[in-house]
């Protein structure tokens, strides 16, 4: 299956992109990359919310905006997409932006990332026509997180850092340290340290003289992943020690989730095996808890990888195919070459003939099983092994 997003006038040019399910490693993962290869990481990666004038339109819209609203609270984000098409029955042009974003969100967050990004370029081109600035800059920044899942750094950055120049030319506070922080994680994914520490930095600065609880939370978090990557971790671990108390308290489940799981990264590298799998397993329920689906791939991904450090590599394979699938499945890139070289460890322990057995008790099948080989081959860039009949 093919599918072609164009996005247009969202100020930058965003290239047309063509997504398929590849039987091949992505070009990416077979060169020499610079992220650790024993962990995946989850930024704080922020989209941006926007409501618009829904909640003083007329009732047959306002009523099942609120549903909808209600249902996100509750992480029923199927059950909130159906409110909010129900309000766009009855909602005029203008309101139709801020529903189409509210789709968007869910639609990420389940995992659903072509439809998101499908909402939200139609969100830009919607807002631009109709003059909502708030709601083309809340999709550009959209568009750019789902960019930076899709691996594509330089067009991530250019996004959030054209939303940063709008919000902070209207003083949207709360937007500009949002833009900020995604920024600060894609330039600490392209090991710009210093820069990304300055980004994160500010974005802090700003939510806590604004009061915006959940940025402080992400700004917290995101310096301690900065922390992390100049190998501070003690700093690194109490930074993100203070976001995880600080997410408990207020109720943000999704960066209390990332955080733990973060915890459990710093613990990975101090080598204290069985306290970073106990921080993973806690993100991964955390996370699945509240649906969100990218996080889950992700900690289900750190929970394998923790197990093959540990030598349970039969259980370990299970959780890593498990996590690999999802990653295919909703086209995120970042963790798929962690999970890889994770397998291909396992299966220099236990041999083809019993990862067969396990892949297909993973639930693979056939030419499924034969992919997998296929792609721990490519990682490992060997000729696959003589299968055993």
């Amino acid at each position: 299956m093919l599918v072609i997003v164009i996005v247009a006038g969202a100020g930058v040019a965003l290239a047309v992109m063509a997504f398929r399910r590849r039987r091949k490693i992505p070009r990416w993962l077979r060169q020499k990359v610079k992220a650790r290869l024993d962990v995946i990481r989850r930024d704080l990666d922020r989209t941006v919310e926007y409501t618009g004038g829904l909640r003083e339109a007329a009732i047959e819209v306002s009523q099942p905006f609120e549903a909808g609203r209600d249902a996100m609270v509750a992480y029923r984000w199927s059950h909130a997409i159906e409110h909010f098409r129900e309000a766009q029955k009855q909602a005029g042009p203008a309101l139709l932006v801020p529903l189409l974003n509210q789709i968007a969100v869910c639609q990420y967050v389940q995992g659903e990332l072509l439809n998101a990004l499908w909402g939200f370029a139609e969100t830009a081109r919607l807002a631009e026509e109709q003059g909502d600035r708030p709601g083309r800059i809340a999709a550009i920044n959209n568009v750019g997180v789902i960019r930076h899942d899709h691996g594509e750094l330089g067009l991530a950055l250019e996004l959030f850092k054209e939303a940063l120049t709008l919000a902070r030319a209207d003083e949207d506070h709360a937007v500009t340290a949002i833009c900020l922080n995604n920024i600060g994680n894609v330039q600490r994914e392209r090991g710009e340290l210093d820069a990304a520490l300055q980004a994160h930095e500010e974005a802090l600065a700003i939510s806590r003289r604004i009061g915006e609880e959940q940025g402080v939370v992400s700004g917290l978090g995101n310096i301690g992943s900065v922390r992390h990557d100049k190998r501070e971790l003690d700093k690194a671990l109490e930074l993100h020690a203070e976001a995880v108390e600080k997410a408990r308290k207020i109720g943000y489940n999704f960066g209390y989730a990332i955080e733990l799981g973060s915890i459990g990264g710093v613990y990975r590298d101090k080598g204290e095996l069985v306290r970073a799998l106990k921080f993973h397993e806690d993100s991964l329920a955390g996370a699945s808890k509240i649906g969100y689906r990218l996080g889950v791939a992700a900690e289900l991904g750190n929970v394998g990888l923790v197990l093959v450090k540990q030598n349970a590599h039969e259980l370990a394979v299970l959780k890593l195919v498990e996590s690999l699938n999802t990653l295919l499945e909703i086209g995120v890139v970042p963790g798929q070459l962690q999970v890889l070289l994770g397998l291909s460890k396992c299966d220099d322990s236990l041999g083809r003939e019993r990862m067969e057995q396990l892949f297909r008790q993973a639930g693979l099948k056939g030419e499924g099983v034969d992919e997998m080989f296929d792609r721990v081959d490519q990682i490992r860039r060997r000729r696959p092994r003589p299968k055993i009949l």
